[in-house]
């Protein structure tokens, strides 16, 4: 990671971590009480504030997105869901009321908390999912019978529930209203939040574009290929870069944003951008349904790899992991001949025709290409990785979190520095 990136990342950090204390310090000038009372209404400030956090950063902030990159935003989003979690839960084990309607507000929010906590790490992150296979194929069989990318992503909504329960929680309390300011700068805090919330949603901001679908053509059983025609012409999207797709208006697709990283290159087209979408699970299953002539939302372009690739003057190995491979075959095109690239590929789509011949069509300009079905063991990369690329190249790779946490394992007992290895999970 880049010096600038990680003092964005430290920067974003501090300012999570210092947002509740205009409010906590509100409440300790103005509320008489003992240090242990003052401390325990602090950590509800605290859960409360952070859940108002995550809230802002489910809406990607572009000018975050940008500087430190869309996993690392997804990995503070976690980590701040499970702090603030643990904040609300020492507030509620060292709390006491005696109106009951204060304490069942504050009850069930705790609870549905834990369970959207629950539902977060099971359905829309891989941190335990990529890691145990039984939560693999338990979440595999509950997607296939109840619940789809559609309900899961509402049921993650229930945020919204958490913060107007807490809201009303604080505002039963009596003690708070005599407190001068508090509540004041308590409901700026949640309006402020929920209009910049509608604002990302309604499409004012200038990361949304729209594009009409030019083609959708199958490339074997399990792959589409989906190339997008801009409709406000050209758009600014670099190699490498993902996009939040949205199909609002075609019947039998999901109408929640779902991520796709782009496999073509803005130099040969800068007007269209493709996607090849394995069909790997219940969403990207329903992208054949998608017809020519049909309306995209698109959100982004996200992505950093791009930067990288273009400012790197060492040899790159581009490794991929089943359907990550896409990114890497648009910077791959991109800069064929222009800079000294090796692509490492193994999946199931190797020896699908449409790969091959674009695989073909990078060897002809100078990328190296090594790809196969099963996985590369030791004994393959130390085969195929040159002394050069092993002494001060740089490797970025893409996949699924399992795959690749195993693959930086390999390369870091071949002699890879963790600086040299750049990574974009495809889960979480």
């Amino acid at each position: 990671m880049k010096s600038s990136r990680r003092i964005y990342l430290a920067l974003t950090w501090l300012g999570l971590i210092i947002s509740p204390f205009p409010l906590i310090m509100l409440l300790n000038r103005g509320l008489i009480d003992t240090p242990g009372h003052l401390l325990t209404y602090d950590l509800g400030i605290v859960a409360y504030v952070w859940w108002l956090m995550i809230i802002l950063m489910a809406t990607r902030p572009y000018w975050i997105t940008q500087r430190i990159g869309m996993p690392a935003l997804y990995a503070i989003h976690g980590a701040l869901g499970v702090m603030a979690l643990v904040a609300a839960t020492v507030h509620r084990l060292t709390s006491f009321s005696m109106f009951p309607l204060i304490k069942q507000t504050g009850n069930i929010a705790w609870y549905l908390e834990i369970f959207l906590l629950a539902n977060a790490v099971l359905f829309l992150s891989g941190w335990l999912v990529d890691r145990l296979l039984f939560l693999k194929r338990f979440k595999t069989w509950i997607e296939g019978r109840l619940l789809n990318h559609q309900v899961t992503m509402w049921i993650h909504r229930l945020n919204f529930v958490v913060i107007a329960l807490i809201w009303l929680h604080v505002h039963l309390i009596p003690r708070l209203g005599i407190v001068p300011g508090f509540r004041l700068t308590f409901d700026i805090y949640t309006v402020v939040t929920i209009i910049l919330y509608c604002w990302r949603k309604l499409k004012v901001s200038r990361s949304y574009s729209t594009a009409i679908v030019k083609e959708n053509i199958s490339l074997g059983s399990s792959m589409q290929k989906l190339t997008l025609q801009f409709k406000a012409g050209k758009k600014n999207y670099r190699a490498g870069d993902f996009y939040f797709l949205a199909f609002k208006r075609v019947k039998g697709v999901s109408k929640e944003p779902h991520p796709f990283s782009v496999s073509s290159a803005p130099r040969n087209n800068p007007h269209e951008v493709s996607f090849m979408i394995h069909q790997l699970g219940d969403f990207t299953q329903q992208i054949i349904k998608v017809p020519v002539g049909a309306e995209v939302k698109l959100e982004g372009p996200f992505g950093l790899f791009d930067r990288e690739v273009q400012n790197s003057e060492v040899p790159l190995i581009l490794y991929g992991l089943g359907s990550g491979v896409a990114p890497l075959i648009s910077l791959a095109q991109q800069y064929a001949r222009a800079k000294q690239l090796h692509l490492i590929w193994s999946g199931p789509q190797v020896n699908n025709p449409a790969y091959q011949k674009i695989l073909g069509e990078l060897k002809k300009k100078g990328v190296r290409v090594d790809v196969q079905i099963h996985r590369f063991l030791a004994t393959d990369l130390i085969r195929i990785i040159s002394s050069n690329e092993l002494k001060q190249g740089k490797v970025i790779i893409v996949g699924s979190a399992s795959r690749i946490l195993d693959v930086r394992r390999r390369l870091r007992k071949l002699g890879f520095s963790k600086d040299r290895l750049i990574d974009e999970r495809l889960t979480l």
